[in-house]
C-alpha cells in the first residue's frame, strides 16, 4: 500500500473509531453531546470541503460520518430514564434497544434518502436474498442453540418461556442497528478507496474496540476478540450478499450466546 494511501486508511480509521467509541463509553450525558456536537462540526466541514474539491469518495465518507454523528447526537436524551423503562426487566431492557434502534436507524435511513442516494448503499436491499437468507438463518439457529445448551451457562426454562419474546425484540433490534452503524452505512463507501478485506478489516476492529469498555463480561479481552471475529464474519456476509439481512440475523443469533446469560445473571426474570 502507497504512503499516501496508508495516511488515508489510519485518518479514516481513528475518525470511525472515535466516532463509535461515543456510543459504549460511560460518561456524563453533557459531555457526550458536547463531543457529538463537536465530531458533527468537523465531519460537516469534511463533507462540505471534500464536496467543493470534487472529491467524491471522500465527500460521501464524510456524508456518512456527519448523518452518523447526527443519529448519535438525536438518540442520546432518550435515556431508559427519560422513557420510563424499568432496566431490571427483560420488558425494559428489550424497549430501552428497540428505543435506540428506531431512533438511530430512521436518522440514518431519512438521511440517505434526503440525500438522493440509493437504499441499496447502505445494503438496505433484498441483494442476494436466498442466500442471504439461508446464510443468516443457519448462523442464527446455530448460534441459538449454542446459547440454549451451553453447559457453562445452565438455563431457566420458566424464564425463557416468560421472557423469548422481549430477547428476541432485543437481539434483532441490537443486530440490525449495530450492522447499520458499523458495517451498513461506511463499506460501500470504504470500497471505493480500499479493497474489500481492508474495508471489512477497518469495520471489524471499529466494531471489536469499544466492546473494551463494556462492563456485562468478566474477560473484556476475549469478549472483544469474540467482536472482531463476528464483525469479520458479519463483514463477509455483507459483502456477498449485498444485503443487511444475513449481517444482522447473524449478529442476532451472536447476541442471544451474550444477552441470554446477562438476563439470567443479573436476576431479569419478569
Amino acid at each position: 500500500m502507497k504512503r499516501s494511501s496508508v495516511i488515508t486508511f489510519t485518518v479514516i480509521f481513528l475518525s470511525l473509531l472515535a466516532t463509535t467509541m461515543t456510543l459504549f463509553t460511560p460518561m456524563p450525558g453533557n459531555i457526550k453531546i458536547v463531543l457529538r456536537l463537536l465530531l458533527i462540526t468537523l465531519s460537516v466541514a469534511a463533507w462540505l470541503l471534500f464536496k467543493r474539491r470534487n472529491n467524491h469518495k471522500a465527500s460521501l465518507l464524510g456524508f456518512s460520518f456527519f448523518v452518523l454523528n447526527l443519529a448519535f447526537l438525536i438518540v442520546t436524551p432518550f435515556t431508559s430514564e427519560f422513557l420510563n423503562l424499568d432496566m431490571s426487566s427483560s420488558k425494559g431492557i428489550a424497549l430501552s434497544k428497540l428505543s435506540d434502534s428506531l431512533i438511530i436507524s430512521t436518522v440514518i435511513i431519512v438521511s440517505v434518502i434526503i440525500a438522493k442516494q440509493p437504499l441499496r448503499s447502505i445494503f438496505l436491499t433484498k441483494g442476494r436474498l436466498v442466500a442471504g437468507i439461508v446464510i443468516g438463518l443457519s448462523l442464527f439457529l446455530l448460534f441459538g442453540f449454542l446459547a440454549l445448551t451451553n453447559p457453562g451457562q445452565p438455563l431457566n426454562l420458566s424464564f425463557l418461556r416468560n421472557n423469548w419474546a422481549w430477547v428476541l425484540i432485543f437481539v434483532m433490534a441490537n443486530g440490525f442497528m449495530e450492522e447499520l452503524i458499523f458495517r451498513g452505512l461506511f463499506l460501500e463507501k470504504l470500497n471505493l478507496m480500499f479493497n474489500h478485506h481492508l474495508s471489512i478489516l477497518m469495520t471489524s476492529v471499529c466494531f471489536a474496540l469499544p466492546h473494551i469498555v463494556v462492563q456485562y463480561q468478566a474477560n473484556v479481552l476475549l469478549f472483544t476478540g469474540i467482536c472482531f471475529v463476528l464483525g469479520m464474519l458479519c463483514g463477509y456476509a455483507m459483502h456477498y450478499t449485498r444485503s443487511i439481512i444475513a449481517p444482522t440475523l447473524i449478529h442476532a443469533g451472536a447476541d442471544l450466546m451474550i444477552m441470554i446469560p446477562i438476563f439470567a445473571a443479573y436476576g431479569v426474570t419478569s
